[in-house]
């Protein structure tokens, strides 16, 4: 029969390496609309998770192996499915005869279905593009801006990687791991699943217009020991967090405890170079009072000096600062948690509570530099009796600056509980200048405002100051800025000359918008938390768990704002980007 002498075709053939072929008699019967390559790639029959498992291209199933007597091999004689494709290598192949088809045209599109690559000219244009895609079924979408599936409360986890996949030094980096070798090598499970969640965000020859992150989630829960897992409802910012510090060890960035990394300076991956930055904290805590009451009395039996004239107020105030312990740490921080005003008790007219708003100005007040907080989470861990307190000064700011608005916590009662405050922001040209504190720029900036004050009279301010300059004048420009010899150099030439002031000119304009917008940031996502109203009333107590998570990101090449929330992708207005329960803020420098 048929059946039989397909198996002894295919027993010869398992002898020998597979034969190639670039043309099939079964290409026909693929259906494309069947086939979704974001399902976790485990045998739909065995559900083993192996390296050889093959899709079939016609009913869109998974089955393991290719031999005789695998599912994949019995799954193409039964149904008569010949035509698989080998979810790893992205290879096909006819089965039962076991030939390889190579250098076929028409498979390229399943090919960049299932491994979307990018070139670098593909990834350097991404932000200029504008054009809309078309799916198999006639959904047009924008890529970078599709769906997330929401594979039962993971809406928290969707809304991370969509404001992740538009910091774009973060989506170059692993857009450009499709055209590498040797990745499973170098980088971590995590980090080539979270590369190819972005590069199938991103991808324009999709055969849907939505991503499954199947795949991703389940890398997440192995490697997170099902800490974030499908069916729990998790902490955006913890899982950030979390998912930021293991893509810098997945990269091939070091841990901080280990030695090799204390010996090594600068970044160590590229995850550092775009969110860390570096806080001063200084922690002071006064000692307890017996301790305070033993040192007064030894001080006053060793004095045999009264008649000195010694000032007791002076006393008691050397006294005081020797009671306080005072330490300074520096440290490295990813993003920056900020503490929200509370509530009010009251309610208004109406019986509803007020839900106040606050700029972010005065949240961030906490990083001032000047004021002292109450460290009330450190209180417990503490070696005395007396009241820690912390201040926090920021010396360095990272390109990627990431604001976390602690908006949950637990009560006495250990009930966790939601702030609803509002916190207002701009959108663009947040100036953090007034926050930051580092001794090497502010010596660099003090040296260049006394250059600055030298020769600032003498900067032209436009190309028509530069022109109207006389020949002796532009000669004595050049010299104050250290280009003697082009001033007295032997080519006379006056165009040479004028040239020359107009490119120093052009170098101080630059330099000095480049210090100016070196602390200006723009908002690149905002992640919001959303409650609905009947959280707090019996029944329905934890807002953590009812509510769900969504996102806002901008198309740059359009100015277009656009809010995500799982599957729905809708446009929104810059202005109610700022009035919204923000959660987690991504900022981008702008200079």
């Amino acid at each position: 029969s048929g059946r039989n002498k397909a198996r002894s075709t295919h027993s010869q053939n398992q002898k020998s390496t597979p034969m190639s072929r670039e043309t099939c008699p079964y290409l026909d019967t693929i259906h494309r609309k069947q086939l979704d390559f974001d399902f976790e790639h485990c045998c739909s029959i065995t559900l083993q998770s192996t390296p050889h498992i093959y899709g079939c291209l016609v009913c869109g199933k998974f089955f393991l192996g290719r031999g005789s007597k695998t599912p994949a091999f019995v799954h193409s004689v039964e149904e008569s499915h010949c035509v698989f494709v080998h979810l790893s290598t992205g290879r096909f192949y006819c089965l039962p005869d076991n030939y390889e088809v190579v250098n076929n045209p028409s498979l390229r599109d399943i090919q960049n279905a299932l491994n979307p690559r990018f070139t670098v000219e593909q990834v350097n244009v991404l932000e200029e593009s504008s054009s809309l895609s078309r799916d198999l079924f006639g959904r047009r979408y924008l890529p970078g801006f599709v769906g997330m599936n929401n594979l039962k409360k993971t809406d928290g986890i969707n809304a991370v990687v969509q404001a992740l996949a538009h910091v774009r030094p973060l989506r170059d980096f692993f857009l450009r791991l499709s055209t590498e070798t040797n990745n499973s090598t170098q980088y971590s499970h995590l980090a080539l699943s979270f590369g190819e969640v972005l590069r199938k965000v991103w991808s324009h020859e999709r055969f849907k217009s939505t991503v499954d992150p199947h795949e991703f989630l389940q890398a997440v829960s192995v490697a997170s020991q099902k800490r974030f897992r499908i069916g729990r409802q998790t902490e955006a910012s913890e899982f950030l967090a979390w998912l930021l510090h293991n893509l810098h060890l997945g990269v091939g960035g070091k841990n901080k405890n280990s030695n090799t990394n204390r010996r090594k300076r600068g970044k160590s991956s590229v995850i550092h170079e775009i969110f860390q930055g570096r806080v001063e904290i200084t922690n002071r805590q006064r000692r307890s009072h017996v301790e305070s009451v033993e040192v007064e009395e030894d001080d006053r039996e060793g004095s045999d000096h009264e008649e000195a004239g010694d000032d007791p107020k002076r006393t008691r105030e050397e006294l005081d600062s020797d009671m306080l312990d005072e330490t300074t740490i520096s440290s490295q921080f990813l993003q920056l948690t900020l503490d929200i005003p509370e509530k009010p008790l009251f309610k208004d007219d109406d019986g509803g509570l007020v839900i106040p708003q606050e700029p972010l100005v005065s949240v961030l007040r906490k990083f001032d530099g000047l004021t002292f907080s109450d460290a009330l989470h450190l209180q417990k861990n503490a070696t005395n009796n007396g009241v820690l307190k912390r201040r926090y000064r920021l010396t360095h700011l990272p390109p990627y600056l990431i604001l976390h608005l602690a908006r949950f916590k637990r009560n006495v009662f250990d009930a966790l509980e939601k702030n609803p405050t509002i916190v207002a922001f701009p959108v663009k040209n947040l100036d953090l200048s007034s926050y930051v504190f580092d001794e090497s720029v502010e010596l660099k900036q003090s040296s260049k405002q006394k250059k600055k004050r030298r020769t600032n009279s003498k900067i032209p301010k436009s190309t028509e100051d530069v022109m109207s300059m006389s020949m002796k004048e532009m000669k004595e420009f050049l010299i104050s800025h250290n280009r003697k010899n082009v001033a007295n150099g032997t080519e006379k030439d006056p165009s040479t000359i004028l040239q020359s002031c107009l490119d120093i000119v052009q170098s101080l304009h630059q330099s000095n918008l480049t210090d100016v917008l070196s602390h200006k940031y723009d908002l690149v996502a905002n992640i919001c938390h959303d409650s609905p109203a009947e959280v707090g009333r019996e029944g329905k107590r934890n807002p953590l768990e009812e509510g769900s998570y969504r996102c806002h990101v901008q198309h740059t090449a359009s100015r277009q704002w656009y809010e995500m929330q799982d599957l729905h992708v809708r446009e929104t207005m810059p202005q109610l980007i700022g009035i919204s329960e923000s959660y987690l803020l991504i900022f981008e420098r702008k200079g």
